[in-house]
């Protein structure tokens, strides 16, 4: 039997597509036993994976920009505290003192803009100093005309106005003891500098009593501890008037807060504001 020609067209089809079939399968070869087909997410893993690694890289470049910043910070601040220059300076522009005083110290000095905008040109404003034995932070500090302050930043020393020099404070907590603590009555208490204060405790073996001691008076009577008394001798100790690295307190119409909560202190200050206050929280103690 002769085959027709529809016969043979389906014939044709047949192979052709059976040929496909074995190309394919050529070209593909079959997975190993017991292994799974790649999903539809697995496809996407090398793009995941390269995220996933630039968002890692990000995160260690921060976290050693951070240390590295803390590092140079803490630097700065040990040079500023440590460091004993010394000076030598006859009608020296005060800006020219600074930067002097930055060179032997090892760490640099910025000027921030907002002293010009404020009036304050320190390279046309002198300064006589011929002294040695003191820091770089009572240098600093004394060098520095009233209206102006300076921050310590991660490297430098940054001189700007007294008012953004307090800026950002630093919150410190502190627990406190209230049957312990002696606080000394005020009513007509004599003002006291808290530095000479600390310093006549210091010599006399420190103690609550000899420190609100006033060698021309007798001792002041001594109160009940109680939080809102114990704030009003941190406000009335560690004052601006006294410092003017320590921001005024927010009664006064400055930016430092003192809250209690819990048998702790919140206190919102600046570096040497904290530093008087963790003395004389010690003192009465």
């Amino acid at each position: 039997m002769k085959p027709t020609m529809p016969m043979v067209v389906g014939l044709a089809v047949a192979l052709a597509a059976a040929a496909c079939v074995l190309a394919v399968e050529s070209k593909v070869a079959p997975p190993p036993p017991g292994a799974t087909l790649p999903s539809a997410d697995a496809a996407k893993t090398p793009a995941a994976n390269v995220a996933a690694k630039s968002a890692d890289v990000a995160a260690r470049k921060a976290e050693v920009e951070a240390l590295r910043k803390a590092q140079d910070l803490a630097r700065v601040r040990r040079t500023l505290m440590a460091g004993k220059p010394k000076m030598e300076f006859e009608n020296t522009p005060i800006k020219d003192a600074l930067k002097a005083l930055a060179d032997s110290g090892g760490f640099s000095v910025v000027f921030d803009q907002a002293l010009e905008e404020g009036g304050l040109d320190l390279s046309t404003r002198p300064v006589s100093l011929r002294a040695s034995g003191m820091t770089y932070e009572e240098a600093i500090n004394l060098i520095l005309p009233r209206e102006c302050g300076y921050r310590v930043e991660a490297g430098y020393v940054l001189v700007t106005t007294l008012e953004k020099s307090y800026l950002p404070l630093r919150v410190c907590v502190y627990s406190i003891q209230l049957t312990l603590a002696e606080i000394p009555d005020f009513t007509d208490a004599p003002r006291f500098e808290v530095g000479n204060v600390l310093a006549q405790a210091a010599q006399r073996g420190g103690g609550a009593t000899g420190l609100f001691t006033n060698p021309a008076q007798p001792a002041t009577t001594q109160a009940t501890a109680t939080p809102d008394r114990i704030i009003a001798m941190i406000k009335k100790m560690v004052t601006n008037a006294s410092d003017r690295r320590i921001a005024p307190w927010d009664d006064e119409g400055g930016p430092a807060t003192i809250q209690y909560s819990g048998g702790k202190l919140i206190v919102s200050q600046t570096d040497h504001g904290q530093r008087a206050v963790a003395r004389l929280l010690a003192k009465i103690e």
